[in-house]
């Protein structure tokens, strides 16, 4: 099965990048389709974003990871590298 993996932002579904083909033997026999698989990445293209680096008005409805807001905490680790509790 050929399978070729296009990426696509998240929220307004952009192009972010397309994959070439990840052909199998059968790749440009009559009959044989080329499957496509769709993966999300980020939050919003440059062109959609208000700031270009925060999240743009399509994120109203999308909950705060915190790294936007800096809200987060340092990843689930304390400060010397273990994992909290």
């Amino acid at each position: 099965m050929c399978i070729q993996v296009i990426e696509r932002y998240a929220v307004c579904r952009c192009l972010y990048y397309k994959h070439q083909v990840d052909a199998c033997s059968n790749y440009r026999r009559r009959g044989h389709d080329v499957q496509t698989r769709e993966v999300l990445v980020g939050y919003t293209c440059p062109k959609h974003s208000t700031t270009g680096s925060q999240p743009g008005r399509y994120y109203d409805d999308y909950p705060d990871s915190g790294y936007a807001s800096g809200s987060h905490r340092s990843g689930g680790r304390n400060a010397d590298g273990s994992f909290r509790r």
